[in-house]
């Protein structure tokens, strides 16, 4: 395990402009994670404190956050909301208590995955690469409203693609996906998925 310094959980210089951020109370938890991210070549930088790390992104290049659900001092998915606000990162949620309401809740606030605890270290890496690529690849548009996971799902309907096949793409679950394009119909008072792509289109969207 490494020890955290004070650089770790409280600011400091970031180890690259794209530096991952983990935000979790718990020690070993959040050391953990540090070490798995950084042994994989994935520099990261800790937060124990969430006031901190809110303020540290803000400030910070988009990059991926792994929050952790229950933080001290903080209601549910408050700071979750506060960082998928933010609309430039790619976060991720852990927990130990993850149910159905809860992922719904997180995903409709803009979160990119949520992941059940103990996470396996190769689980992480994986999840982190996945909203990495994903952050590069989507371009902003805070226009229409959407997610930046929303867009990327959008991208691939105007492509023609099934939910299997887009599920298959962004390695999220048909439900995961199911749920976006649901959110995409409301959003856009689309009846169906062709009136969907119709929208899409007049809002701007391309096909890849």
């Amino acid at each position: 395990m490494i020890a955290l310094s004070e650089q770790d959980t409280e600011g400091g210089v970031p180890l690259s402009q794209n530096e991952v951020l983990v935000i979790d109370d718990d020690s070993s938890v959040l050391q953990s994670i540090l070490l798995s991210l950084r042994e994989a070549s994935i520099p990261a930088m800790g937060f124990a404190d969430p006031l901190a790390a809110l303020n540290h992104a803000s400030e910070a290049a988009p990059t991926c956050i792994i929050v952790d659900l229950m933080m001290p001092g903080i209601e549910g998915l408050d700071l979750v909301s506060a960082l998928c606000a933010l609309e430039k990162h790619a976060v991720i949620l852990v927990s130990a208590f993850v149910d159905v309401g809860k992922t719904v809740d997180a995903m409709r606030l803009g979160v990119d995955d949520v992941i059940q605890k103990p996470v396996p270290g190769e689980v992480m890496e994986a999840a982190v690469r996945r909203a990495l690529v994903g952050l590069k690849s989507t371009k902003p548009d805070t226009d229409t409203g959407f997610t930046r996971r929303e867009r990327q799902v959008a991208a691939h309907i105007l492509d023609g693609r099934t939910t299997k096949q887009i599920a298959q793409t962004l390695e999220l679950s048909p439900r995961t996906i199911e749920f976006f394009r649901a959110s995409l119909l409301k959003k856009t008072g689309s009846p169906n998925t062709a009136a969907l792509a119709a929208a899409l289109t007049k809002l701007g969207f391309t096909e890849h």
